[in-house]
């Protein structure tokens, strides 16, 4: 009877450890496909700021080089007379600076990819939208419909280091992007 009585608490404390590690793994996994996305990213004309906590992204625009490229044309500005969200449908939201403007909502990790509506600036318009990590390479797709009838846009991980020709990247005051060493 004790024997048998051993036997079931050395099953249970295997099962009880077996479902501790799977859980920790999971965790794990899911602590690292969120590590993947989070950071600083940019492309030639922008700096995005992603944040992943508790299973959802935020992407902030929380750089732009100025001069920018708006709809085609080279814009020059300063923080001082900074880009505004003029294209907005909303009147009352015309007026507010595009730097530092989050332009994510409900992003929220489904299988592999990031799901949820992105902000563009550039059309005033709320799109659906997936991203995904492909190496070292963001790819955000904002589209209308189907994914195949919308347009990518890639990023690349934040060098800090980077020098652009004859412009200068203006940063969000809000945050702080890595230093270049």
């Amino acid at each position: 009877m004790i024997g048998q009585k051993l036997k079931m608490n050395r099953r249970f404390v295997a099962r009880a450890r077996a479902r501790a590690l799977a859980l920790m793994l999971l965790v794990m996994s899911s602590q690292a496909a969120a590590d993947a996305i989070e950071g600083w990213w940019q492309s030639w004309d922008s700096l995005l700021y992603v944040s992943v906590e508790k299973g959802e992204a935020r992407l902030f625009a929380a750089g732009i080089l100025n001069p920018a490229l708006v709809k085609g044309d080279l814009v020059s500005w300063s923080p001082e007379k900074p880009l505004l969200d003029i294209d907005n449908p909303d009147p009352q939201l015309r007026g507010r600076p595009l730097l530092g403007m989050e332009l994510t909502e409900n992003y929220r990790k489904k299988g592999k990819q990031w799901r949820g509506r992105l902000y563009d600036p550039r059309s005033g318009a709320w799109y659906k939208s997936h991203l995904t990590v492909v190496g070292s390479v963001l790819n955000i797709r904002g589209y209308i419909g189907m994914p195949m009838l919308g347009q990518t846009r890639t990023f690349e991980r934040f060098e800090p280091c980077k020098v652009y020709e004859d412009a200068v990247m203006v940063v969000w005051s809000e945050v702080q992007p890595p230093a270049c060493e």
